[in-house]
């Protein structure tokens, strides 16, 4: 079986003189991508972290909610106002903390280096290419790879940061949220 290329959405201009081309040239420009791409995985990972704090003071918010209606609980024909504020920001709670478990799940990112499999192909090897330029083809191979895994794994860390931040903006929210609640039943009573 075969191993699958990804596709590639950028790949290095074959109009470069792949002559003037040093191993060192492609050597440093391995080295920025595998910067890279690293960083995007680390960012993945300070994401997740940020996440599960989040979620912590979700859950202090929650066990708060909790403790009020259990120690104030009354019956559901005697609840009061106050009861009726704190089952909505329970459920509340419990809604945005299953949002934000989403975003600590484990994502499907590349990381660095490729596998046996994809780096020995016989087109590397081909005797119509000169011994020198070989490892200097694999490095260009790399690279586009690299892009490729970069591209991934940025879209996977946009859409967790705009789930981080919904999630921060809504916890943000309500205690507001909760006033408004309680002023609209005062009022409709």
């Amino acid at each position: 079986m075969v191993a699958q290329a990804p596709h590639l959405t950028w790949k290095i201009d074959p109009s470069i003189d792949v002559e003037r081309v040093t191993l060192e040239d492609v050597k440093f420009i391995f080295s920025q991508a595998e910067k890279r791409l690293d960083d995007t995985v680390k960012t993945g990972e300070n994401i997740a972290s940020k996440t599960m704090s989040m979620i912590t003071l979700l859950a202090g918010v929650l066990i708060a909610l909790s403790g009020y209606m259990i120690s104030n609980w009354k019956g559901m024909a005697a609840a009061s106002h106050k009861d009726e504020v704190a089952i909505i920001g329970s459920l509340y709670s419990i809604v945005l903390s299953i949002f934000m478990i989403r975003n600590v799940l484990p994502n499907n990112y590349y990381v660095l280096g490729s596998e046996p499999e994809i780096m020995m192909v016989p087109t590397f090897f081909d005797r119509a290419v000169k011994m020198d330029k070989i490892t200097i083809f694999i490095y260009m191979n790399e690279i586009e790879n690299y892009n490729f895994r970069i591209e991934k794994n940025l879209d996977v860390n946009t859409r967790r940061w705009r789930q981080y931040r919904f999630a921060v903006n809504a916890i943000v929210a309500l205690p507001v949220f909760l006033g408004a609640i309680y002023m609209l039943l005062e009022w409709l009573c």
